[in-house]
């Protein structure tokens, strides 16, 4: 499971992650220019040639990061179990809430999360405030 990964694992493959869109960009823009060459130059494709769809998850120019101020992940997180009430969250959830890396949250509830008084885990990635 994810708490058993450390957390030196998740940023080595957070920054695998970012280095293969970069990758995956170069191609798209690669497909892109050999399109134009072939179209410039009447070059018709190959019939039953089918290329695999590249998408990039962000806008290009690279990632903007912004500093929160201390404790305030903690402060979105607690707000949200508070208004999920007795039946809880699951980490997903909160993820897609908060806008917060779900990886992020499985450490943060690993590690911060304990000792927080009031939260309990109720099942597999599911927590709620008692």
């Amino acid at each position: 499971m994810l708490r058993d990964i450390p957390s030196s694992a998740l940023k080595q493959l957070v920054r695998l992650t970012e280095r293969k869109e970069a990758l995956m960009a170069q191609i798209q823009e690669i497909d892109r220019e050999m399109i134009r060459v072939q179209n410039k130059f009447g070059i018709p494709a190959r019939e039953g040639e089918q290329r695999a769809p590249v998408t990039v998850s962000r806008a290009p120019g690279g990632p903007v990061r912004r500093r929160s101020k201390r404790g305030a992940l903690k402060e979105k997180i607690v707000r949200a179990l508070q208004a999920a009430g007795k039946k809880g969250t699951t980490v997903g959830e909160l993820s897609k809430k908060l806008k917060v890396p779900s990886a992020n949250l499985y450490v943060w509830f690993n590690g911060t999360g304990r000792s927080v008084r009031g939260i309990r885990k109720i099942g597999v990635a599911k927590y709620r405030l008692s």
